[in-house]
């Protein structure tokens, strides 16, 4: 018996113009700009500087005696990389007020969804809580970031000028000793915390990464 071949069906053509309406379409639902050029330049440029300002302060602390650098040279790009992430603080505070940014300030409720977060992160809870562009940590990490990082700078420039300014820094803090630690301590603090920041970055979302290297991610964020 003679079998008549199947019909391919043809799959209906769209014309171009309304193509192109349904990929912006699709755009706008999915991709949205969630970090702007000003946060991705303090950043990365922050990360940088700051990295430089912690190998170069734990060699002034206590040089290396397999490493034959040069104490002077050490000190210029310590105190360079130092000034450089103070203006990028300043310009990061500034931005944060002109577009009322209040992303990085930890609410009450932040407070309460931190055990819940931790939970999380140590596998007794199997998703995290809801949270918006930033969870509880990540508010609580980088804002104290932002506080000892002032107050370590306004430590180091006490430091800096041998008690010539600044001398009531010296008094409340209570001498050389007291600051030097203080300062040590604040290294400390960011070379624990700097590490936990990144491998949540490579292991969480991608697309939060993503978004701080072209400011956009694929799926809108998640609203508190």
């Amino acid at each position: 018996m003679y079998k008549t071949p199947e019909i391919q069906k043809k799959k209906p053509k769209i014309r171009k113009a309304l193509k192109s309406r349904f990929t912006e379409a699709n755009l706008i639902q999915d991709i949205v700009l969630t970090q702007p050029l000003s946060v991705r330049v303090f950043h990365w440029g922050f990360a940088l500087s700051m990295v430089i300002v912690i190998i170069t302060g734990f060699e002034l602390h206590k040089p290396a005696s397999f490493l034959a650098v040069n104490f002077g040279q050490v000190f210029v790009l310590h105190i360079a990389a130092a000034f450089i992430a103070s203006g990028l603080v300043a310009f990061r505070i500034f931005d944060a007020l002109i577009r009322h940014d209040t992303s990085l300030i930890p609410s009450l409720k932040d407070l309460k969804m931190l055990p819940k977060l931790m939970a999380y992160y140590f596998f007794l809870r199997s998703t995290p809580p809801p949270s918006g562009k930033y969870n509880s940590g990540q508010k609580l990490i980088f804002s104290s970031w932002i506080i000892v990082f002032i107050i370590s700078s306004v430590l180091g420039l006490a430091s800096y000028w041998l008690g010539e300014h600044l001398i009531w820094v010296w008094r409340f803090i209570g001498g050389a000793q007291v600051i030097r630690w203080s300062k040590f301590v604040a290294t400390i603090y960011f070379t624990c915390t700097i590490p936990v920041h990144i491998y949540l970055s490579l292991t969480e979302d991608l697309s939060k990464l993503q978004a701080m290297v072209t400011g956009y991610e694929k799926n809108s964020p998640e609203t508190p």
